[in-house]
C-alpha cells in the first residue's frame, strides 16, 4: 500500500468518525427538550447545546478554516456562555453544516497537504494532526452528548443500537 492510499484511508476514516458522532448527537438531541438541552448538572458544567456550539466551532478552526482562505473567527469562551438558547434546529444545522464541509475537505486531501505544517490556536501542527485531533474531539464530546442525554433521561433514553437491531451492521 502506497503513502497515498494510507492518507485516504485516514481521510476517509477520520470523516467516518464524524457522520458515526452525528447520528449519535442527532439521537441524543431528538430526545430531548430545548429546556434539556440547555440543562446544566452543576453551574460550573457544559449543556448539550454548549458542547453542539463548541464542537461546531472546533471542527470549523480546526477541520475547515486551516484547509481553505476563510478567516478564524471563532469565540471559544462564547461557546460555554450560560446565555446561550440556540434552538434545536439551529444546532443540528450548525453542526451538520460544518460536518459536510469538513468532510468534503478531508475527503480531497492527498499525502504531501497532510504533512503540510500549519498553526492553529497556537499550535503548530501538520494537516494530519488537525484532522486526527478535532475527529477525536468530536468523538469524545459526542459521548460526553450521550450520557448528559442519560443522565437526563434515565430509562427513558432510547439507545441509537442495540445487539439486537441490526447485526449486519458495524455499532456506532
Amino acid at each position: 500500500m502506497d503513502s497515498q492510499n494510507i492518507a485516504n484511508e485516514f481521510c476517509i476514516h477520520s470523516a467516518d468518525l464524524l457522520d458515526q458522532s452525528m447520528i449519535k448527537i442527532l439521537h441524543c438531541l431528538d430526545q430531548l427538550s430545548e429546556d434539556q438541552i440547555w440543562w446544566r448538572p452543576q453551574a460550573t458544567m457544559n449543556s448539550v447545546g454548549n458542547l453542539c456550539v463548541h464542537l461546531a466551532g472546533n471542527l470549523r478552526q480546526w477541520g475547515v478554516v486551516p484547509f481553505g482562505d476563510s478567516i478564524d473567527q471563532r469565540d471559544r469562551e462564547q461557546e460555554f456562555s450560560v446565555d446561550l438558547r440556540a434552538t434545536t434546529d439551529e444546532l443540528k444545522h450548525s453542526l451538520e453544516a460544518v460536518v459536510s464541509e469538513a468532510k468534503m475537505i478531508w475527503r480531497s486531501l492527498d499525502t504531501e497537504t497532510l504533512l503540510k505544517p500549519t498553526n492553529i490556536q497556537g499550535f503548530d501542527v501538520t494537516f494530519l494532526h488537525a484532522v486526527s485531533h478535532t475527529s477525536s474531539h468530536f468523538v469524545g464530546h459526542a459521548h460526553q452528548i450521550i450520557s448528559l442525554t442519560r443522565l437526563q433521561l434515565a430509562n427513558e433514553y432510547r439507545f441509537q443500537w442495540s445487539p439486537e437491531s441490526d447485526r449486519g451492521q458495524l455499532p456506532i
